[in-house]
């Protein structure tokens, strides 16, 4: 577990292994803390991890290249060989060596039958030749990740689009990426203290920024599926539960809990900032590469509503805490009471 403060350059994996409670975690507790039990480390039992998605694959992509750059995007991700003259079926591999038998050295008495000797022979003939699954062993032997031609493209497109936009340009500048703090949140209903976290897309000076991408499947105009996102998604309560973070930052330099590489300068004017907002970016991730973005300040009564259900999530962690510890799951309790017409959908009981 981190200690509380400011954490530079920290990777995902020990961050989202940290129990500290993350913004997920504070939306599930929201609405069912029974829930965010089950999948909790506090869960012998709890679903496997079934690996990335291609949208979490896209998502993380998109963010190298327009939080951190081209030049780290390069470093991490590369567009999947395509075009005339690439290996790729077994089929690939015998039509090569059919055409080249010309080539094939004397030493070769019978042709190999499996895919994996047939690539091993055309290798042994000309290393030049652009065999995919080769190609493929070498990224991940080198820690890259092969993106499909599509999403490649459109991941270099999104950030263009970002950058080009006299509105946006700067939305990504001067500031820090994927910044994580940890701190130590007092419940004072429950008299307790509960370690939370928050890995920040981009931290800047006077505010935070923070990108998603929206697959606008209804086909609506572009900012009111963001909308729709934010309410849907209570996008609200991430915000709330990363301000409440960014507001920890004074107290954590004026203690010296800072780590990883920074600006101590920039990181000073940051503390001493008074007054900062939240701001999304919204990039379209299907069709037209549309962005759009919006802010949430202090006073907004949307985040007013976001930081009351945060308080709402971790009294239900602290209860439930309490009341069952880790190692037993979590019950939802409730007197059973005769359902009421009134506490049905608006449409019950309609022809």
């Amino acid at each position: 577990m981190f200690q509380p403060g400011i954490y530079f350059g920290l990777e995902p994996e020990p961050y989202h292994a940290d129990p500290a409670l993350g913004s997920g975690d504070v939306k599930r507790l929201l609405f069912s803390a029974p829930d965010f039990w089950w999948h909790s480390k506090f869960n012998p039992a709890r679903p496997e991890d079934t690996g990335d998605t291609p949208n979490m694959i896209f998502g993380r992509a998109v963010h190298a290249m327009v939080l951190e750059g081209p030049e780290v995007f390069a470093k991490d991700y590369m567009r999947e060989p395509s075009g005339e003259g690439l290996i790729v079926t077994d089929e690939d591999a015998s039509r090569w060596i059919a055409d080249n038998a010309s080539r094939i050295p004397a030493d070769v008495k019978t042709l190999p039958r499996s895919k994996s000797g047939k690539l091993a022979l055309i290798h042994q003939i000309d290393p030049g030749v652009p065999i995919l699954d080769a190609i493929k062993r070498r990224a991940d032997e080198d820690g890259m990740t092969i993106l499909n031609g599509d999403d490649y493209d459109r991941i270099v497109v999104a950030s263009q689009m970002i950058s080009r936009n006299p509105e946006l340009a700067r939305a990504f500048q001067g500031g820090m990426p994927e910044v994580s703090i940890f701190w130590e949140q007092p419940v004072p209903e429950a008299g307790t203290v509960i370690r939370c976290k928050a890995r920040l897309d981009y931290l800047k000076v006077r505010g935070i920024g923070d990108l998603k991408s929206i697959r606008n499947v209804f086909g609506i105009q572009f900012p009111a599926a963001c909308r729709k996102n934010i309410a849907n998604y209570r996008y609200d309560v991430q915000a709330a539960h990363y301000m409440r973070a960014r507001a920890t930052l004074p107290g954590h330099v004026a203690a010296g809990a800072v780590f990883g590489d920074h600006d101590p300068e920039w990181l000073a004017r940051v503390a001493a900032a008074d007054e900062y907002a939240f701001a999304f970016v919204f990039y379209q991730a299907t069709q037209a590469p549309i962005t759009w973005a919006c802010s949430l300040s202090p006073g907004n009564p949307i985040l007013e509503f976001g930081t009351a259900d945060v308080d709402r999530a971790l009294l239900n962690y602290a209860r439930f805490y309490e009341r069952y510890g880790t190692e037993a799951a979590w019950i939802l309790a409730e007197p059973v009471a005769e359902l009421d017409l009134s506490e049905m959908p608006a449409w019950f009981g309609r022809s």
